[in-house]
């Protein structure tokens, strides 16, 4: 252990992937976001280890990819860790911290005890849960305020609802996304650039400027408390954006997110870290950073002195995700390095398996004639990420591209192979029911 171990900080939205002001989305929304990034290295090839909530969250808090640490789907669905993964909150406090947890956490109860404060999920309130950011941040500022000088070092976990669906502009107390920000509102490519997804995408704003305002309070109660320069701050996100061809998607859309690090004098303000990245690095760089000892068994590897030195994390030139339930049976694996991205699809689908809230939206309403959406989903899918990024042309088939296609194919397996994936042996059932 080090003699002045950082207080970290970690910051948390749901869905909300790269949407906000330092990637270039939602500008005007997200002030305290750019300010922060203006002081901390942001990552621009981070990714999750799966486009869904509980298992995404699963591999940052365990350093291991879902299928390894057991959570192939949705906590609420029946879908928990593994009772043996070791956690890093609880890896933090066995070490000397303090382990805090405000709001969303979105994993099986048990995991609880790896805290030792735990404020009320008042995103569980209802199922449009207006103002739980400003609780759960008001929360988190209250509890950063009443540390006293001297006091061990903590570990503080805070989980935003608000970028899931509903928006906050469907029906809260901010109202409806006014004419104005829906004709501002920038589609992603991705997307139809029509008034349904304008409107939605306007109503997103809405809930970004919340999360916005949350991390404001908490970054706030930092320098009042007077441990800014001895507090590692990193914000990101569980997934993708709630829209098609996004969350529950292995392309980029869906698995891409922020990542932003603080660490005054630590980290150059202003860096950039380029190098690809996964969530599953993110418990290993942590308890490097606060000087504990990264178990054997985490799969992911620290990116330490790339988030501290500016350099290149050079553990691999490739980065893994995978899907295997959501709401619904849907198997894939996938390997992505700096230039193609190679799907492997383990069951017959539709192109797009979307989650209810997406299914339902207006946004997908307007689709009903993209083949995207309903065409049928090849076994296999390789995008060349230079000429293609928004991943609409499937080379698989291709001739040209049979040499990349054998390397990313293999390299695949011997991933699913190393990690000892059960999807090698045939289908996964669901959990049985307690």
């Amino acid at each position: 252990m080090t003699s002045n171990r950082p207080n970290i900080v970690l910051l948390i939205a749901h869905d909300l992937g790269r949407h906000l002001g330092p990637y270039g989305w939602a500008a005007s929304q997200s002030p305290a976001l750019l300010r922060l990034a203006a002081e901390s290295a942001r990552f621009d090839a981070h990714f999750v280890s799966s486009p869904g909530c509980s298992q995404s969250r699963s591999s940052l808090v365990t350093g291991r990819y879902p299928h390894s640490n057991g959570q192939f789907g949705l906590a609420h669905l029946g879908w928990t860790l593994h009772r043996d993964e070791q956690l890093l909150p609880a890896l933090l406090r066995t070490a000397g911290y303090r382990t805090a947890l405000v709001g969303i956490w979105h994993l099986h109860d048990w995991t609880l005890a790896a805290f030792d404060d735990v404020a009320e999920d008042v995103s569980t309130r209802d199922s449009s849960p207006e103002g739980a950011a400003e609780v759960a941040s008001s929360r988190a500022a209250d509890w950063i305020r009443h540390r006293r000088p001297g006091d061990r070092p903590f570990y503080l976990h805070v989980g935003f609802w608000e970028t899931h669906r509903p928006f906050c502009g469907n029906d809260g107390e901010r109202g409806a996304a006014d004419q104005i920000a829906i004709d501002r509102a920038d589609t992603p490519p991705y997307l139809p650039d029509n008034a349904p997804t304008r409107r939605e995408i306007a109503e997103l704003h809405q809930s970004v400027a919340r999360v916005d305002e949350g991390v404001a309070r908490v970054l706030a109660a930092i320098d009042e408390a007077g441990i800014r320069d001895n507090t590692l701050v990193l914000f990101t996100a569980d997934h993708g954006l709630p829209f098609p061809r996004a969350k529950g998607t292995l392309y980029d859309p869906g698995i891409a997110v922020a990542l932003l690090c603080r660490w005054p004098g630590r980290i150059a303000a202003g860096s950039t870290v380029d190098s690809l990245t996964s969530n599953v690095d993110v418990a290993p760089t942590l308890l490097q950073a606060a000087g504990v000892e990264v178990p054997a068994r985490m799969q992911g590897a620290s990116f330490l002195t790339s988030m501290t030195a500016a350099a290149r994390h050079d553990r691999c030139d490739a980065i893994f995700a995978e899907k295997t339930y959501h709401e619904h049976y849907d198997p894939m694996r996938c390997v992505r390095t700096e230039r193609f991205k190679y799907i492997r699809n383990f069951a017959e689908r539709p192109r797009l398996v979307l989650a209810s809230d997406i299914y339902n939206s207006p946004t997908r309403q307007s689709m009903t004639d993209d083949e995207s959406l309903w065409s049928h989903r090849p076994e296999e899918e390789l995008y060349d990420l230079q000429a293609d990024a928004d991943e609409f042309i499937n080379l698989a088939d291709r001739g040209e591209h049979a040499a990349e296609l054998a390397a990313l194919r293999a390299r695949l397996l011997d991933w699913m192979k190393t990690t000892d994936d059960p999807l090698l042996h045939g289908p996964i059932p669901r959990p049985t029911p307690p």
